[in-house]
């Protein structure tokens, strides 16, 4: 069993900011279950997870994980809300746009940041004579689709850089083959798809160059865990141990990605590839760690969790440049907190370390 989490510092200080209102740790727990929920198709960005569990950590914090997959964060916010969902994976826009005047006001809130660097990124061809941001006015920029969350953030990037955002054609091109080929042929100048479809491409034999953002843009928080406010303030302790235990899972798989991938090809079965071959195992591997690489873009002894209030403010900024929302005026300090980020990180980071890497890669 758990042994009780929080220091008499710590508790004091989630008392003080009134996250362990009306609640009470007990030095064991029962195991108690996180049901979470993972938006879209499932992707081995779930891989540290599935190490964490295959691990133990999971099991050491008491906690028993759910996952389930839904589609977008229109459908996991309110079953957050109404306490079917406890977290979920999701992007910080959602809770910004229903902060605005007359927006649902979700009783949310961000506790743990999962990817705290960008996963957006701008390539061209290797050989475009597109060399830096500002190069960008005229040209057409591919995007997924036009509802995709990088546009707003894409557009408030080039506005820093002179760039206004009239200056610039957004074309949907899709993903995969049909984005590679637009840019292939010239039908977009540039790219802005996510982390990862830019190493299939590579891994398809297309030399492509990645423009270098700001570094406000670039370490920008993709995705982040939100609960409700009744779980905050009534079960801390839970939203802990699950946040720890992730960190844990983090740390391992950074430590140890073969086997990690292998974890999460056990856990997720209908994932891993069906005619696996050495090219197609460091195929997979690669894509795998160019996702972790935003989930832990730091050196490991710094906290994981935790959020910069930069994180919220560039992306408020962007949504109002993208016009997708019409006050910044919204406090901070409602949409998330880092008060449990120390908890998070109170474990024996090299014991961890140890375990990973004790770890055989399962063939």
């Amino acid at each position: 069993m758990l042994k009780t989490v929080m220091t008499n510092g710590v508790r004091a200080a989630l008392l003080s900011a009134g996250l362990l209102a009306g609640s009470a740790t007990s030095p064991a727990h029962a195991a108690d279950v996180v049901h979470f929920a993972w938006p879209g198709n499932m992707s081995s960005g779930y891989a540290p997870i599935s190490f964490a569990q295959d691990l133990g950590f999971f099991a050491e914090e008491a906690v028993t994980i759910d996952t389930v997959v839904l589609q977008g964060a229109g459908t996991i916010i309110p079953q957050i809300v109404n306490g079917s969902i406890t977290t979920g994976f999701i992007t910080l826009s959602p809770l910004i746009v229903a902060r605005q005047p007359d927006g649902p006001n979700f009783p949310i809130k961000y506790a743990y940041n999962m990817v705290p660097a960008s996963i957006w990124e701008l390539v061209v061809l290797d050989q475009s004579p597109i060399k830096a941001l500002p190069d960008l006015a005229g040209k057409t920029i591919g995007v997924g689709a036009l509802n995709f969350g990088s546009i707003p953030l894409t557009k408030a990037l080039l506005a820093g850089q002179g760039v206004p955002p009239d200056k610039v054609n957004f074309l949907p091109v899709g993903l995969g083959a049909p984005a590679f080929r637009a840019l292939q042929t010239g039908q977009v100048d540039v790219l802005n798809l996510y982390d990862i479809m830019n190493v299939m491409m590579e891994q398809r034999g297309i030399k492509i160059r990645r423009l270098q953002q700001p570094a406000e843009f670039a370490d920008v928080s993709s995705y982040g865990l939100p609960f409700s406010n009744k779980i905050l303030a009534e079960k801390p302790d839970l939203v802990v141990r699950f946040g720890r235990a992730l960190a844990k899972g983090t740390v391992a798989c950074k430590a140890n990605p073969p086997a990690c991938l292998a974890s999460y090809w056990k856990d997720r079965s209908d994932q891993k590839p069906v005619d696996l071959t050495e090219e197609t195992r460091n195929q997979q591997l690669s894509l795998m760690t160019a996702r972790l690489e935003k989930m832990l873009p730091f050196d490991t002894k710094k906290d994981i969790g935790a959020f910069s209030e930069g994180d919220w403010t560039t992306t408020i900024n962007a949504l109002k440049v993208g016009e997708q929302i019409s006050s910044t005026s919204i406090d901070l300090q409602t949409l998330y907190t880092n008060a449990l980020v120390g908890e998070f990180n109170r474990f024996d980071r090299d014991d961890v370390i140890r375990k990973a890497r004790a770890r055989a890669v399962d063939k």
